[in-house]
Order: C-alpha cells, then sequence, then structure tokens
C-alpha cells in the first residue's frame, strides 16, 4: 500500500507545473529533498498560503497587523510541515531506492 502511495505522490513531484516558478530547485530523482530547498520552496507557496489566510482575515473584518503576519507565519510553517511529511518524504524515499548498488 505505502508503494502505490509512493507512486502517486512522486508522479505529482515530477509534473514540472508543480514546481513552477522554482522547476530549477528540483533535485535529480536520486538526490535528496533537503530541508534548505524546502525552505526555499516555502518562501514562495507559503507566502502563497499565507495570503488565502490573510484573504480569511479580511473577508471575516479581522485584518490587523498582527493578524497579517500570523497568517504568513501559519502558511510557512503549514507549507513546511506538510510539504516535508509528505512530497519529501516520499522523494527521499525513492532517491535512497535509486542510490542503492544494484549488485546486493
Amino acid at each position: 500500500m505505502i508503494d502505490k502511495i509512493e507512486n502517486f505522490i512522486n508522479r505529482l513531484n515530477d509534473m514540472d507545473w508543480g514546481w513552477w516558478p522554482v522547476l530549477s530547485l528540483r533535485p535529480p530523482k536520486d538526490k535528496d529533498l533537503d530541508n534548505l530547498i524546502i525552505l526555499k520552496l516555502t518562501l514562495i507557496f507559503g507566502s502563497v498560503l499565507g495570503v488565502l489566510f490573510l484573504l480569511v482575515g479580511w473577508v471575516t473584518r479581522v485584518l490587523t497587523l498582527t493578524c497579517a503576519v500570523v497568517s504568513f507565519l501559519i502558511g510557512w510553517v503549514l507549507f513546511f510541515l506538510v510539504f516535508k511529511g509528505i512530497s519529501a518524504y516520499f522523494w527521499n524515499r525513492r532517491a535512497r531506492r535509486l542510490r542503492e548498488p544494484e549488485d546486493k
């Protein structure tokens, strides 16, 4: 079952559109997705998530400076944790397997 999940997540990971506009950050399939790469992705995609949370604050009319700061912090932390826990986990699992010598 975990292999099917890994294959599904890594099919998504391998799609260029999912990495836009930072396609250059995507490592080769046999290299790990490390925290530095995830932090760089977080600055972009976590900020987008922060803006979405900020819009919720604007719609609910609780938009303050504190709300704005918290929105971005939540967006960054949430993106980092979810991406590391799902995408990076399965990417790194495949990368380790691809680095293993073939003649065991």
